[in-house]
């Protein structure tokens, strides 16, 4: 046999083809034991929630006001006014809004406040003047309103206050020089127009007050408290009732509120209407146990419907929220539920009576209800 010395066999590899692998597996174990920070998996801490501006809650309270959504502009307001400590602003609108509400106690805080945080803004000066005003302070109300002039001598809303003032205290001529200042600077001010209106009611011009009101409504409709004083226009000026109703109802649909609902209540109560009056009345007071006009409403209501149980409780809390407030047929009707209710209770009716007395020397219901227990005794 030939043999080829020249032959070489080449030299078996298999064993080694696996050493990239291998390699890779080196590496990796190498970094499983050192663990690098850029390997490592990211930890799943919470972000960071961005802290909420003051700005953002004016914006969110704009909008609710642009809803109507008055209690939800208020909190938002309220939140503002947490995050931007010196800034009068958040206050002012909350004073506006809690008058609005007629809560008068929490407007006449929140205006001080604001005054507090800035005694030279004019919008704090005259929101301070208009409270001051709605609770008797006529003399500061004016002074707090000219110091806002006296910084802003443009200033609308002063001027529209300083004219509620003098309606308030009678001097016709002074308030209608201020709202025609006012008027000169912008046509399209709310508070100067519902001013315009109440001016007019002092006067015992009811039509032309209706029709002030109304431009009112037509610049701001979503204010629920715009129907209500063009209600009163009707009832208590027109003794036109259904067009009064036309107007607390719209008042309702605005806004449905304890204000609102009393408001078409006892609407409804002086129509005679003393079922749906009951009904719109419980409503209210279930929405605001504390609210005394609904209270004592519905006391007169259910008195009207000869649901002498029911009136006691609902008079004597009505009574109670109203305190000064509280009118002489109010005391006389509680002290006549006493009467006729089953049985009769003299000794409660009678203080009531007297009380309606103090008021009214003259007032032939008490002094019926006191004439009946006499008999009985």
């Amino acid at each position: 046999m030939y043999l080829d010395r020249s032959y070489k066999p080449r030299r078996r590899r298999g064993r080694w083809r696996w050493w990239p692998i291998f390699l890779l597996a080196a590496i990796a174990i190498f970094l499983y034991e050192q663990r690098p920070a850029w390997l490592l998996e990211p930890s799943l801490e919470p972000t960071p929630v961005p802290t909420r501006s003051g700005a953002s809650f004016q914006a969110e309270a704009e909008n609710y006001l642009a809803a109507g959504d008055f209690q939800s502009a208020m909190t938002a307001y309220r939140r503002m006014a947490q995050l931007e400590p010196t800034d009068p602003a958040p206050l002012t609108a909350l004073s506006q809004l809690n008058l609005m509400l007629q809560d008068i106690p929490a407007s006449y805080a929140d205006a001080q406040d604001a005054v507090a945080r800035g005694p030279d803004d004019p919008d704090a000066l005259a929101a301070l003047a208009r409270v001051e005003d709605w609770r008797g302070e006529y003399e500061a109300a004016i002074n707090h309103a000219l110091d806002a002039l006296e910084i802003d001598p443009e200033h609308v809303d002063a001027l529209a206050v300083l004219a509620e003032i003098y309606a308030d205290v009678g001097n016709w001529q002074i308030a209608q020089d201020y709202l025609d200042q006012a008027f000169a600077l912008d046509q399209n001010s709310v508070l100067t127009w519902r001013n315009q209106a109440y001016l007019y009611e002092r006067q015992g011009e009811y039509e032309e007050a209706v029709a002030a009101y109304a431009q009112a409504i037509s610049l701001a409709p979503l204010r629920y408290d715009l129907y209500i004083e063009q209600g009163r226009q009707y009832r208590v000026g027109l003794a036109e009732f259904e067009k009064a109703n036309d107007s607390y109802r719209r008042a309702v649909e605005v806004y449905e509120s304890p204000v609102t609902l009393d408001a078409l209540g006892f609407g409804l109560y002086n129509i005679g209407d003393h079922l749906q009056a009951i009904r719109t009345l419980r409503d209210a007071v279930e929405m605001d146990p504390d609210y005394g006009p609904a209270q004592v409403h519905l006391g007169m209501a259910l008195y009207a419907r000869r649901n002498y149980e029911d009136t006691v409780p609902a008079l004597e809390r009505g009574i109670e929220l109203l305190g000064d407030d509280a009118r002489v047929e109010h005391y006389y009707t509680l002290g006549l539920a006493y009467i006729f209710k089953d049985p009769p209770d003299c000794g409660q009716a009678e203080p009531w009576l007297r009380k309606a007395l103090e008021l009214e020397p003259e007032s032939g219901p008490a002094l019926e209800g006191l004439a009946i227990c006499a008999r009985q005794e």
